[in-house]
């Protein structure tokens, strides 16, 4: 199984704009801050049973 993953500069950009989003709310609830790695985890753990194959044979996540 895979254990290291690259990401490309859009899903490095997005994944900090997210953090940072989540970080602030976090924060002001006077909690700890996620950390990048965190937060690709908890993608990962919560988000795979969500994805599915769209009918143009894609994998989504349907919202």
């Amino acid at each position: 199984m895979v254990q290291s993953v690259r990401l490309n500069e859009q899903e490095q950009e997005l994944l900090r704009k997210k953090a940072v989003e989540l970080n602030k709310i976090l924060i002001q609830r006077g909690q700890q801050p996620l950390r990048d790695s965190e937060l690709v985890h908890i993608l990962i753990e919560e988000g795979i049973e969500l994805i599915e194959i769209g009918n143009s044979g894609k994998a989504i996540i349907p919202r």
